[in-house]
């Protein structure tokens, strides 16, 4: 990992479909560091996709464990209404 990303937590929100997700692939690129998304958290794997939500607790707790395990790392997607939780880790939110 880059010095640069060591202490990056970057936290990209919008609403769906406004980009977070391509700009977090992108911006984890420059950053040499993890890159997670609220969707995978939030939704079932359906067919089609993002008509199931997974429950609450659980999005939170999968959530914590990947953002504490590392350093750095960018995350992007909404929040709303279940990641609370997780403001405190963040450094940067844009």
């Amino acid at each position: 990992m880059s010095r640069e990303a060591k202490t990056k937590r970057i936290h990209l929100l919008g609403a769906s479909g406004s980009g977070t997700t391509t700009l977090g692939r992108a911006l984890v690129e420059r950053l040499n560091c993890p890159h997670f998304d609220t969707d995978d958290y939030f939704w079932l794997p359906t067919d089609p996709p993002f008509t199931h939500k997974r429950d609450t607790p659980w999005r939170q707790q999968r959530l914590m464990d990947d953002l504490t395990t590392h350093d750095a790392w960018v995350l992007s997607g909404s929040l709303c209404g279940w990641g609370d939780v997780a403001i405190p880790l963040f450094e940067l939110q844009q």
